[in-house]
């Protein structure tokens, strides 16, 4: 039993004024304890279930005003959870989807429609939650709030679905108050180690928590030891498990350009030659996993089927940010959030097959909490021409001299660092030059600072028809 105390911080909500704009928003998340940008919080303060319990019991239980699907595991969960909103919007459904970090800007987190909420309806779900900030509402953390907040948007949006992507974990994340039609859990793998625990069925364990008495679960494939702790947490409960590679698989993946494709079987239906708008192979297994989701709602008669073709059309036209996300030009731009060693090695093999013989020119920023000199190696092995080492805006980016030193140990290639973001893509767009590739990557919040200057210099390509001249 340990005591759960307010942040020492003062805080700055006001009981009496309501928020009038998301600056009043982001001033209320300032004042609250931000795992994702402060690991030196002790986890206890942070991970605890009954704060959540009691705000959405306060708010009425806005999570059980629509019917949701509850999303973890290391690698793929939000664009599992991306795909799966789409296929569920495709049947005729009003579908939120809340996922987590945000790559551009917070609102990303809760979307409706495959559209972030609107600035008015994101502040009007903060005002929902002021009656409650008081007492033990103060000790409701960032990404509570958020959840919270999240809730009470889909309900006053009237969503029929959400699909809920956990932020960290599971048995102890704030989206495990919900109480899913169908549960997923892609991978288990070492990452948050410092909340999950040093061994995989330790991680297996966490993530297993999100299991609820008798509702399907979707797993991916994964290890021996942990696959037996989601099997039995799922037959005590009584949980049917769909497994990868039993139940479901991918075949056949191919790639043409930056799209891939693939075939989805799910028990006896097959889908042929899916596209998707993602160059890497993993891709195919996630939209696997969120096609074996889909197909237990239409077998429980939750929703209807889907013809092929518009399988097809939907799976086409899904976007997936910072997901070895290729915009081309010359040269041509990666932009990916890869953050533990399982991505990071996944991409290094995508750049060196993908890209292979043009220069390839990293530019890495990672958080410090990670396992830095795994993700420093794998980069390391992808063949690139140089690397530029930065920091992004927070208190948990790496030192962009330390990262430096651990990829000279690994790598013959030159390395420079910059103070800032901007500066380092500059620097890496020229030393690519107009048949180079360059790459960003090992930090989503990086992904998030270079991600509008990759996106403004492909849509001016797209405009103009000629690439521009360098960033300044």
């Amino acid at each position: 039993m340990y005591l759960v105390m307010a942040p020492s911080e003062p805080q700055t909500e006001s009981l009496t004024t309501p928020f009038q704009s998301l600056a009043d928003v982001q001033s209320l998340l300032d004042s609250r304890i931000n795992y994702e940008n402060d690991r030196k919080v002790p986890t206890e303060r942070v991970f605890v279930l009954d704060r959540m319990v009691r705000c959405v019991e306060a708010l009425g239980r806005p999570d059980r005003a629509f019917r949701t699907i509850h999303v973890t595991g290391t690698k793929g969960k939000g664009s599992v959870s991306r795909i799966l909103a789409a296929l569920l919007g495709a049947t005729g459904a009003r579908v939120g989807l809340y996922t987590s970090p945000h790559v551009e800007h917070l609102r990303e987190r809760v979307s409706v429609d495959g559209m972030p909420v609107s600035e008015r309806t994101f502040v009007a779900a903060f005002n929902e939650l002021q009656p409650h900030l008081e007492g033990t509402g103060k000790e409701l953390t960032y990404f509570e709030l958020l959840t919270a907040a999240a809730f009470c948007a889909f309900r006053t949006e009237q969503v029929d679905w959400a699909v809920i992507e956990v932020g960290i974990g599971g048995r102890l994340d704030a989206t495990n108050v919900i109480l899913p039609e169908v549960c997923v859990i892609t991978t288990v793998d070492y990452d948050h180690m410092d909340l999950l625990g040093d061994t995989l069925e330790q991680i297996a364990f966490e993530k297993a928590g999100i299991v609820k008495p008798n509702v399907p679960v979707v797993v991916g494939a994964m290890g021996d030891g942990p696959l037996a702790v989601i099997r039995s947490r799922s037959a005590a409960l009584r949980a049917p498990v769909f497994l990868l590679g039993d139940e479901y698989e991918c075949q056949g993946f191919t790639r043409t350009g930056y799209r891939g494709f693939c075939t989805v079987r799910v028990g006896e239906t097959i889908w042929r030659n899916m596209t998707l708008n993602c160059p890497a192979a993993f891709m195919a297994t996630n939209a696997a996993h969120a096609m074996a989701a889909f197909q237990t709602l239409c077998q429980r008669r939750f929703v209807p089927g889907l013809t092929e073709d518009h399988v097809r059309r939907t799976l086409e036209a899904v976007r997936l940010p910072a997901c070895c996300e290729v915009f081309p030009g010359r040269p041509t731009v990666v932009i990916d959030g890869s953050h533990n060693a399982m991505a990071a090695s996944s991409l290094a093999t995508i750049i060196r097959t993908l890209f292979e013989g043009r220069d390839r020119v990293l530019v890495v920023g990672i958080p410090r909490d990670k396992e830095v000199e795994k993700l420093i190696a794998h980069f390391a092995g992808a063949g690139a021409r140089h690397a530029m080492f930065t920091r992004y805006p927070g208190m948990r980016a790496t030192a962009q001299e330390e990262l430096a030193t651990l990829w000279q140990r690994r790598s013959a290639a030159p390395a420079e660092v910059f103070e800032e973001p901007d500066e380092a893509f500059a620097q890496a767009l020229a030393i690519a030059g107009g048949e180079g590739v360059v790459i960003v990557t090992g930090s989503i919040h990086l992904a998030g600072v270079l991600r509008p200057l990759a996106r403004a210099r492909h849509d001016m390509i797209d405009h103009n028809g000629a690439t521009p001249g360098e960033f300044s």
